[in-house]
């Protein structure tokens, strides 16, 4: 098996009754990457993913996969396999029956079928299950089950639309380590749908966040929790502390803005000139508690002062809800054990110049912490 690129060129989907699912959209997904659609419900990740398989013929623009175009042809015609949410497998066939059913249908021999689905079933860890029922099988193998199946017809592009929706925290995690681990040994391009960012940044090789369909972003997992550039990327993925202000002063990559909270210095993401609006955003786990010397932060430092409303233990976790102004400030930190904290506590909070983005407003995602 091998993967192949895919190319979407001002692809988009508009409905008999005028709703637009996605507008126009260039997307170019390379050979064997790992590359998740992130976004919200309705947003039209979905809908992108049944355009490329074929379920769905684009409004405008064209699809081509490993540069050959894909435009008119149905699933069956397409390089493609589609692995459902609710997986479909057969409840009669025996495992290795539903490994082998798109076999079949090539008039592939019963003998190379079993063999294949013996290999298969090897590959996702599933030796030894065979002549099971899928009813007899746990969530997460019945999950690996349906990879082996749609990888049977050896695709070069295996779509996933929320393939891990319905099992638990602890199965979808240990999933999130298998399918990543699948697609490494395989080397097909995995095109994988999510709502959930903790699957998205733990998989992928890439990650694209839609929002109202279009893409607001397209990066590394690093490099969308770190630099996010729009205000919806930057709070639908990770938590933010979000202030509105002007722009008084700019200084290269540096902007400083006028809040309800005082000066708040950041990086200048947007080219922000003075007197334009602002947002200012810093994360929880970004934000740290200045001692009474003020030895937290270093000289070029934001500082807020704020009062305690709750503290919310979460283990090896510590969240913090201050109240500054009108603005509540949700702060995280490990828990080291070494402080405790009373309720109206009045405290001075500090966060580097280097974590804090400053960005033109936007959409987002949620309301600021």
């Amino acid at each position: 098996m091998h993967g192949q690129n895919v190319e979407l060129s001002g692809v988009s989907m508009t409905y008999p009754n005028g709703f637009t699912a996605v507008h126009p959209t260039d997307l170019t997904i390379n050979a064997g990457e790992f590359f998740s659609i992130l976004g919200p419900s309705g947003c039209g990740k979905t809908t992108i993913l049944r355009m490329i398989s074929g379920f769905l013929e684009p409004s405008t623009g064209s699809i081509s996969i490993g540069a050959q175009s894909v435009n008119g042809l149905g699933p069956n015609k397409r390089p493609t396999a589609l692995i459902f949410q609710t997986l479909a497998l057969f409840p009669l066939m025996s495992v290795w029956e539903n490994v082998a059913f798109g076999l079949e249908a090539r008039g592939v021999s019963k003998q190379e079928r079993r063999r294949k689905a013996e290999e298969l079933l090897e590959l996702v860890a599933l030796t030894g299950q065979a002549e099971k029922k899928p009813t007899e099988l746990s969530g997460g193998q019945r999950q690996r089950v349906a990879v082996a199946r749609a990888l049977a017809v050896e695709p070069a592009v295996l779509l996933l639309d929320e393939p891990l929706s319905a099992l638990d925290l602890k199965l979808r995690q240990h999933m999130r380590a298998e399918l990543k681990d699948i697609q490494r040994k395989t080397g097909v391009t995995f095109i994988y749908i999510t709502h959930d960012q903790g699957e998205a940044l733990a998989m992928s090789d890439r990650v694209a966040v839609m929002n109202e369909g279009r893409i607001e972003q397209i990066a590394t997992a690093a490099e969308l929790y770190n630099m996010p550039q729009t205000p919806f990327a930057a709070t639908f993925v990770g938590e933010q502390n979000v202030f509105g202000g002007r722009v008084k002063h700019t200084n290269g990559t540096t902007v400083e803005v006028e809040t309800g909270q005082g000066l708040l210095r950041g990086r200048n993401f947007n080219d922000l000139t003075v007197g334009e609006e602002a947002l200012v955003l810093v994360r929880p786990e970004r934000i740290e508690i200045a001692d009474a010397d003020g030895v937290a932060g270093n000289e070029d430092s934001n500082r807020i002062s704020g009062q305690l409303l709750r503290r919310d233990l979460e283990g090896a976790l510590i969240n913090l809800y201050l109240r500054s102004g009108e603005q509540e400030i949700h702060v995280n930190l490990h828990n080291k054990g070494n402080r405790d904290f009373s309720a109206d506590e009045s405290m001075t909070l500090a966060f580097s110049t280097a974590d804090t983005a400053v960005m033109r407003p936007g959409p987002m995602a949620r309301s600021s912490a």
